[in-house]
């Protein structure tokens, strides 16, 4: 947590360092979740490997921050809901529990001392001066802010006035100054934009004069269009009239031209028609020999099909038999798998049981062996010897280490017999290994094995079962694939009874093929016999669909050309009454002439509104119209502005009139005498404030210093948890740091450095504990501890988890650990495995 925070992920310091993993290349990552103040967050960093840093705020808004800015806003919300230096100051880190913390300039524990030690009163002769000194500060100052007060501040804000009426009064005169200036200005001003405007209104009215007989022009090319749109509409009718005409004779020739080509067309068809009907008769009598034949081809082709399914159900029910045969073995296998694994006692957890039994017996050998004395026999010449009975040979050179871990009887055959015996240490370590077997054979007892290396040969057994099981499975899906077992057995059923039948029902024309080959063979042989025959009749019958459709067409096309016929006799004989009524009302020459005479017409207007046009363009519209707006909006621009500045010119010569009459130059030294009177009467009254202030400042720090009781409240503390570990009679000392000086037990003083280890954690401890439970009150301080109390004895961890217990009803407590039982003794605890 400390690498967490103080650390950006960037960081490579000796502390940061320490965490790297040395057995992969992996960067360390720290997740906390944690809940401070009102603040919710989960707070994450990896280091190294690809640096990260996510913050995830829950509440009480959601945040979410990543690198840098992660690391400074989770500084920020440590600094605002913990005092950090003191947090920093109470937690344990792992191998620093020893040593005390410096919180003598922790203003967060100070304050609770203070509230809790209740302000004890110093000597009264003491008080009193105090208060003479305080009443004297009090005529500039406010006791409990130290701010000034209202007579000190009305002094202060004399002088600011007075100084800020010279400084208004010498403003107001340089823009009197100024204002002199801007008169002139405006002035000159002013006769230029009068000028600039009747220079606008000469050149509007000369535009608009311009723009008038434009408007004029466009008059007359309107007027010009609109007779042009007329000669046009009527040259239209006139060219209708005589192209209407022309068509109706046009129309008049192609009819008789098409009459006649029609007359011809049908003599030709139906001859066509006759020889069609006789190529359809011929057709028909080809398609009914290809249907025969076909049919005889089909048959042939089904009678080799069904031989060759007759084969592929052989080969398909030989194919079942033997995959009903590999799932009958593979659950006969599992149902004798079962039964073994509900015989037998060794699963996981016996196995580790046994396993972890063995470790401890193999602990307590190599223990016995490391501590029991060595006897070293060295070879001067190639011997043998006996050692408990059991012939070992030294060479010559050769250093032979044996353990005296038990009695040691060596022999030299014919000469010697040693016997060795370990100390008395070794009873105990002979226990241990003594024990060790036991819990060994009584978990081999209880397994139903004999030794470690039959329950791991039986575990291998019980996986073996296990996986027979698991390996029915297997073998059933990968041959019953998409059926079940009562489908397979039904299927293999069927086949049983229809392959044999089959012989029996197939004619005996024409003969069966020998085998699976031979009938795939015969059967793409018909299969293609067939196919051509198929090919032949699909063909006759196109070429007989080709005939009807021919003969159908020809049929329908002589009857098509009959009517056609019918109907242009018909027609012809309606256009020729229509001409001769049209030629009757105006005659084929009066319509060509009245079409001439229209499109001169149109010519005439075209020239005029070409000429009116040419006229309207060489007076350039557009510009004239842009230069009248153009010069329009000038004008009423110079107009404001010279409204706008005759008007700024009224305000500012009324301002010198104004001003100039006020006597500014007397104010202004009238200001500057007030002000130096004020100075020198304030000159002496900030002296004697200064002095109050300095005298009230020092007099209080010394006050400070001889009210050292509030350590009382931090000694009590302490000393009602320490006798939870030690006696009634249990005292410390304070010093002037806040740090435990020494420690009393029965009237015996002992000063902390000349301390124990053990003794010296367990007040360090305490000690912090005390300091958290103080500071609960003013909203809290969590005390972190990593794996503190290595050096305290069973005894005294037993009463140490009653001082944790008791601090943690008022104070929060975290503690890290890899030896959990260390902290057995705590009572109820929330536990969290990492």
């Amino acid at each position: 947590i400390r690498i967490l925070f103080e650390h950006p992920d960037s960081a490579s310091n000796k502390l940061v360092k320490a965490i790297r993993p040395v057995h992969q290349d992996a960067g360390p990552e720290v997740e906390l979740q944690a809940e401070c103040g009102p603040y919710k967050f989960t707070y994450f960093k990896r280091f190294h490997k690809k640096p990260e840093t996510k913050l995830t705020v829950t509440a009480p808004s959601p945040e979410n921050h990543t690198g840098r800015e992660a690391h400074d806003r989770a500084l920020d919300i440590l600094e605002q809901t913990l005092d950090v230096a003191l947090w920093k100051a109470l937690t344990i880190y792992q191998g620093d529990a020893i040593a005390q913390p410096n919180l003598a300039d922790e203003q967060c524990l100070s304050a609770a001392l203070d509230k809790a030690a209740g302000g004890e009163p110093t000597d009264p002769a003491e008080e009193g001066l105090f208060e003479k000194v305080a009443e004297e500060y009090g005529r500039f100052y406010s006791i409990r802010t130290g701010k000034e007060n209202k007579e000190f501040k009305d002094a202060l804000v004399k002088q600011d006035q007075a100084e800020s009426d010279v400084v208004n009064l010498e403003s107001e005169i340089d823009n009197l100054d100024q204002d002199i200036e801007t008169v002139s200005r405006l002035q000159a001003e002013l006769s230029n934009l009068k000028t600039r405007e009747a220079k606008t209104r000469k050149t509007l009215s000369e535009q608009s004069e311009l723009l008038r007989e434009i408007h004029s022009l466009e008059t007359q090319v309107s007027e010009a269009g609109l007779k042009l749109e007329s000669a046009e509409k009527s040259h239209e009718i006139a060219k209708s009239n005589d192209a209407d005409r022309r068509q109706r004779i046009e129309a008049v020739a192609e009819l008789k031209a098409e009459l006649q080509t029609s007359r011809q067309s049908m003599a030709e068809s139906l001859e066509t028609s006759q020889q069609s009907e006789h190529r359809l008769l011929v057709a028909e009598l080809s398609f009914v020999e290809a249907t025969k034949q076909r049919q005889q081809a089909e048959g042939l082709a089904a009678i080799r099909r069904a031989d060759f399914d007759y084969y592929n159900d052989q080969l398909a029910l030989e194919q079942l038999c033997e995959r009903k045969d590999r799932i009958d073995s593979a659950r006969k296998s599992a149902a004798q798998a079962k039964a073994f694994l509900e015989t037998t006692k060794v699963n996981q957890q016996t196995l580790d049981d046994i396993e972890s039994a063995e470790r401890e017996l193999l602990k307590a050998n190599a223990k016995r062996e490391s501590a029991a004395p060595v006897v070293t026999l060295r070879g001067l010449s190639p011997c043998e010897i006996e050692v408990n009975g059991n012939p070992i040979s030294i060479k010559k050179d050769e250093n032979r280490d044996l353990p005296v871990a038990d009695r040691l009887r060596m022999t030299i055959p014919d000469v010697v017999e040693i016997e060795m015996e370990p100390g008395a240490n070794a009873d105990e370590l002979n226990r241990q290994v003594e024990s060790a077997q036991q819990v060994l054979e009584s978990a081999c007892h209880s397994a139903g094995v004999e030794c470690p290396n039959a329950a791991r040969a039986a575990f291998q057994k019980r996986q073996k079962a296990t996986r027979s099981i698991d390996e029915k499975d297997r073998i059933e899906h990968e041959n019953l694939r998409d059926l079940s077992y009562g489908e397979l057995a039904d299927k293999l059923l069927r086949l049983e009874e229809t392959v044999p039948q089959y012989i029996d029902d197939r004619p005996g024309e024409p003969a069966i093929a020998a085998d699976l080959n031979a009938a795939r063979i015969e059967w793409e042989a018909a299969k293609d016999s067939q196919l051509g025959v198929q090919s032949q009749h699909d063909s006759v019958q196109q070429a007989l669909k080709a005939a009807r459709d021919i003969h159908q067409k020809l049929s329908k096309a002589s009857e098509s050309d009959r009517v056609h016929l019918r109907s242009l006799e018909k027609t012809l004989e309606q256009e020729k009454s229509q001409l001769e009524v049209a030629r009757e009302s105006a005659s084929d020459g009066s319509l060509a002439e009245a079409a001439r005479k229209a499109d001169e017409a149109v010519a005439v207007q075209q020239q005029v509104l070409k000429t009116a046009q040419s006229e309207l363009a060489a007076k350039n519209p557009e510009k004239v119209k842009a230069l009248v707006e153009t010069a329009k909006s000038t004008l009423e621009s110079t107009k404001a502005q010279s409204t706008k500045t005759q008007t700024r010119l009224t305000e500012v010569q009324t301002r010198l009139r104004i001003h100039g009459e006020e006597g500014l130059h007397e104010k202004l030294q009238a200001a500057k005498t007030r002000l130096e009177a004020i100075t020198s009467a304030n000159r002496s009254l900030f002296r004697q404030a200064e002095a109050a202030k300095l005298l009230f400042e020092t007099l209080g720090q010394e006050r400070d210093r001889a009210r050292q009781a509030y350590q009382a409240p931090l000694k009590e503390k302490v000393e009602r948890l320490g006798r939870f570990v030690f006696d009634e009679s249990f005292q410390v000392e304070l010093n002037e740091d806040l740090q435990i000086a020494a420690r009393t037990i029965g009237g015996i003083r002992v000063p902390f450095d000349s301390l124990s280890g053990g003794t010296k954690e367990q007040l360090s401890l305490i000690f912090r504990l005390a300091c958290s439970m103080i500071v609960s009150e003013e909203g809290g301080m969590p005390l972190l501890m990593d794996d503190a109390l290595g050096y305290t004895d069973p005894e005294r961890l037993q009463l140490m988890g009653a001082v944790l217990a008791k601090a943690a009803k008022e104070c929060q407590i975290v503690i890290f650990t890899c030896v959990p039982e260390r902290y057995g003794n705590v009572g109820s605890v929330a536990i969290v495995s990492l």
